[in-house]
């Protein structure tokens, strides 16, 4: 049979200098990298990618990285979500401490004004109310649920199946559905009658496992049992993720968790990633080119194996509340044709 699969792109679109471990305020802040997000469109439209830009707070309120993000959402051809850096989006009522860079960490109110402050500049910039969301790192549980409710999102992509760093400031998420699903305001890996659709990350292993090591598999010490599953069995946790992952494990994550019945395959990156030494994992532009072919191949490999759908975030979730079965392989009636999408 050949399946239908939706195909995300979900880029984090915020500032440089994260990866050094120092967090500053907005005007502090640079985002030299927003400049090459107009040819990385031309490469989406190429390949008939259809990205969501998640952008924070240091991207909209420069002038020309909003202008860029404006000429961006007026293709029609995107989407224009939120992503929230609490430590860089007003109002700054927190010190800057490492568990405070979660905005889970925060208080309701305070998450609910930093949302708002985040989510009024971008209707304003960019005319649209956006209603895609992802936390800054991955810094999400049952607190931000009704703040999201209440500000009229509609979409949540902050989980990532399976991650535990085993540091008690940070997130745990376990064992949770791959494709798109409600979430419960009491227990965020299970389903819910929250009006939030959760669509995870696409983090998996590379070939089916048991269902009791996979649940177990966060909490397992990286030198000790993950190591023994990688060295003598060929098993390990991916992310559906270009810098993360080598083209060939993107390529059996893909098969494992499509031959298991997902049917959207949710990619990610960081927007500063496209910026020659902006990130630890394209230093040059040799490495920024071969990041890209590597989207492209498995773009390639999938179309050649698939039925290969791409979407927006909201797309995807239009389709999947208009009564959809994502799961089910068939996903009738998907031409977007004239559809715009901020």
């Amino acid at each position: 049979m050949n399946r239908e699969i939706v195909f995300l792109l979900t880029i984090d679109t915020e500032e440089e200098g994260l990866w050094g471990g120092k967090f500053h305020r907005h005007p502090q802040c640079t985002v030299e990298n927003i400049r090459q997000l107009p040819a990385f469109q031309e490469f989406c439209q190429h390949l008939e990618i259809r990205p969501t830009y998640l952008i924070d707070y240091p991207v909209i309120i420069n002038d020309f990285s909003a202008d860029i993000i404006r000429s961006l959402a007026q293709t029609g051809d995107c989407e224009i979500g939120a992503h929230l850096h609490p430590w860089c989006n007003p109002p700054y009522e927190e010190e800057i401490t490492i568990p405070n860079t979660y905005t889970n960490n925060l208080p309701n109110k305070l998450q609910l004004n930093k949302l708002e402050v985040l989510t009024n500049i971008i209707t304003e910039i960019i005319g649209v109310t956006p209603k895609s969301y992802r936390a800054g790192r991955y810094g999400f549980d049952e607190s931000t649920v009704p703040v999201l409710e209440q500000l009229g999102y509609t979409i949540d992509t902050s989980i990532v199946p399976l991650r535990n760093n085993h540091r008690s400031e940070e997130p745990v998420f376990g064992m949770v559905e791959l494709n798109p699903y409600f979430l419960n305001e009491h227990n965020i890996e299970t389903h819910g009658n929250s009006r939030i659709l959760e669509i995870p990350l696409t983090v998996d292993f590379t070939r089916p496992i048991p269902s009791i090591v996979k649940k177990w598999y966060p909490n397992f010490p990286d030198i000790g049992i993950r190591r023994v599953l990688r060295k003598i069995w060929g098993i390990d946790l991916v992310w559906l993720r270009p810098s993360y992952a080598t083209l060939e494990e993107m390529q059996a994550l893909a098969d494992t968790v499509i031959g298991q019945g997902v049917r959207v395959l949710n990619m990610m990156f960081h927007s500063s990633e496209l910026l020659p030494g902006a990130s630890p994992y394209n230093k040059t532009r040799k490495d920024v080119e071969q990041f890209l072919k590597k989207v492209a191949e498995l773009m390639q490999y999938l179309q050649n194996r698939y039925t290969i759908i791409p979407m927006t975030l909201q797309q995807c979730a239009d389709k999947f509340i208009s009564g959809v079965n994502i799961s089910s392989g068939k996903i009738s009636n998907h031409t977007l044709t004239g559809s715009k999408t901020v």
